[in-house]
């Protein structure tokens, strides 16, 4: 285990069985290794897994959350194409209609700057201006078109052009919706994008998952120690049981050293006093020789024998 740069050992499979523990990454930022010391339950690998699992929901729900705004986003945009293809098939078909009434002023043979055609471009006024935002009329312009009227109306070609030009109220009617949702788009998105930007959801999301990781680390690695402690602990309690094993037999050993150098020392007391023993009855053994043969030569004395036959005599007797 590696705790800011000092090595804890809790075991051999360390490395092996927990798999799940704070690891040292390629950077060479501290890290934290325990053993398996309870394959059962590892408190500080469900510790890691608990605080993983808490990272990732905030990560994933932030995630969840750029997801629906990312496809929001996109959903708004393929909205805005869609009013942009609206808008490209209706000018077509404007486009079409005003060739059309090209086509038509040439048939009636009227030409561009005619009066005729000035009083057309009057009439379309006229007809736009109840439209919401058009131009008013002018009293001049109003004062041509009572002459129009009484004069009888639009001519043929003036009231043909002016159908064709009503067919497209729709296009044109097509083109302001879709402007008007454009721009509805256009805010939704920038309103969605300044929302991201303030939220920052992934950024905050990371950085809480960080603060999450931190906080699981330092509880890992309070964990670690306690678990080193008590591991210390129990070889230290291990070592003194050991210890004191040892002590008692170095004891008893003692103990039978000491006997046998007391049954040694009896021994040679032992054989002191024998040979002690010994000792004396020689010394007595020949004291009595010699008071026997006091004895004997007193007997010899007594009797006048030959002092070689009681010799031969007293030696025979001892054998």
């Amino acid at each position: 285990m590696k705790v800011q740069n000092t090595a804890i050992f809790m075991g051999d499979n360390t490395r092996r069985e927990r798999n799940n523990g704070v690891q040292e990454d390629k950077s060479g930022q501290s890290n934290v290794y325990a053993g398996n010391l309870n394959k059962a339950f590892d408190p500080i690998a469900k510790k890691k897994q608990d605080a993983q699992k808490q990272a990732m929901k905030v990560i994933g729900d932030a995630w969840a959350s750029d997801r629906k705004l990312d496809d929001d986003l996109a959903a708004r945009r393929d909205k805005m194409k869609e009013y942009k293809d609206v808008i490209g098939r209706a000018n077509e078909e404007l486009k079409r209609i005003g060739e059309e009434r090209e086509a038509l002023r040439d048939q009636y043979g009227v030409d561009a700057d005619s009066q005729e055609e000035k009083d057309l471009r009057l009439l379309e006024k006229a007809a736009d201006a109840f439209k919401p935002g058009a131009e008013q009329l002018t009293k001049e312009e109003q004062q041509r078109l009572k002459e129009i009227s009484e004069a009888g109306g639009p001519t043929e070609y003036q009231q043909r052009s002016l159908d064709m030009r009503a067919s497209g109220s729709t296009f044109e009617k097509e083109i302001e919706e879709a402007k008007t949702g454009i721009e509805a788009e256009n805010h939704a998105i920038s309103d969605l994008k300044s929302a991201q930007l303030k939220s920052q959801t992934m950024l905050k999301a990371s950085n809480a998952a960080e603060d999450i990781l931190k906080a699981a680390s330092k509880d890992i690695i309070g964990m670690l120690f306690e678990e080193a402690k008590d591991h210390i602990d129990e070889e230290m309690e291990e070592k003194k049981e050991e210890a004191a094993e040892k002590a008692e037999k170095e004891k008893e050993e003692e103990e039978k050293v000491e006997k046998r150098k007391e049954e040694k020392e009896e021994k040679e007391e032992f054989a002191e006093e024998v040979a002690e023993a010994a000792t004396d009855f020689m010394v007595e053994a020949e004291n009595t020789m010699e008071d026997v043969q006091r004895e004997i030569k007193k007997i010899m004395d007594k009797m006048k024998l030959v002092e070689e036959d009681i010799k031969g005599a007293a030696v025979d007797t001892l054998m």
